[in-house]
Order: structure tokens, then sequence, then C-alpha cells
């Protein structure tokens, strides 16, 4: 039997389950890290929406990246699915393109097939733009036996 569930793993924390992780600056958000490696038709929902003052908020950059062991044990081995990711930029991140507008909601779904034992989600904007953002939440599901 197989069982479908649907996890937020960005925000890293929330408690109603309507929270969002604000990203308008250059810094790397990281997802919570979700042991993958019995899913199978992994899938991450990411609801992206603008948040604007002034301006085009910054391209939003986001990429899956997979390790065999997590972040507590270590750090050095989290890579981008298609190349890049942890310490080096990723090769090929999904981008979205703000328009200026408040309240424009851009729905992504990133799916991989690639395996590994642990995933995580990561969003960055490399451009600043101080009176302009995102505010994200992010949704992992995927198959497993029961």
């Amino acid at each position: 039997m197989t069982i479908q569930f649907p996890t937020i793993i960005l925000p890293t924390v929330w408690n109603l389950g309507t929270e969002t992780e604000v990203v308008l600056d250059i810094l790397e958000h990281t997802s919570i890290e979700v042991p993958v490696e019995f899913l199978q038709e992994k899938l991450i929902q990411v609801v992206a929406r603008e948040a604007v003052v002034l301006g085009v908020p910054g391209n939003l950059w986001m990429w899956v990246e997979l390790s065999p062991v997590q972040s507590t044990t270590s750090a050095a081995y989290w890579s981008a699915i298609g190349g890049g990711g942890g310490v080096l930029p990723p090769a090929a991140p999904v981008v979205i393109v703000g328009t200026g507008v408040t309240g424009t909601i851009h729905p992504v779904l990133l799916p991989w097939t690639m395996h590994g034992n642990f995933a995580r989600l990561v969003v960055q904007t490399p451009v600043l733009v101080a009176t302009a953002g995102w505010a994200i939440q992010a949704l992992i599901s995927g198959k497993g036996a029961s």
C-alpha cells in the first residue's frame, strides 16, 4: 500500500500552517531536511507571493539539494540536482521573475526522480531589493510504503 503525504518544509518553524518565509535578502533560505530514501514520486510545491512596497522583487531562485546524511552529521555532502548547491551556486535553479504587483502569486512544482537519503529546498534572491520581496511556503509530498 502507498500513501501520499504533504508536509510543510518552508518556513522551517510554523504553528498554524499558514505561516510563510519572507525572502528579500541575498541570503540562502534553507528548508527543513526531509528523509526521502524510500519515497517515490517526490514533489515540492512552492507558493511564492510578491510582497511589494515599492519596485519589483529580485528574481527568486529555487533548487532541490540531496545528501546521504543530515546537516547535523555533516554539511559537506549537500549538492543541487543538476549540479552545484551547498557552497557552490546551483547550475540551473528554477527562477521566478516578479511583476512588482503586491499579492501576485506564483505557484511552482519541483518534481525529481533522483535518489538520495535526505532532501531540502533552498530559495534565494541573489539581488537585494529592500522594498520588495517574497512570502513563500513550500510543501513536500511523495509516495512510500506504509
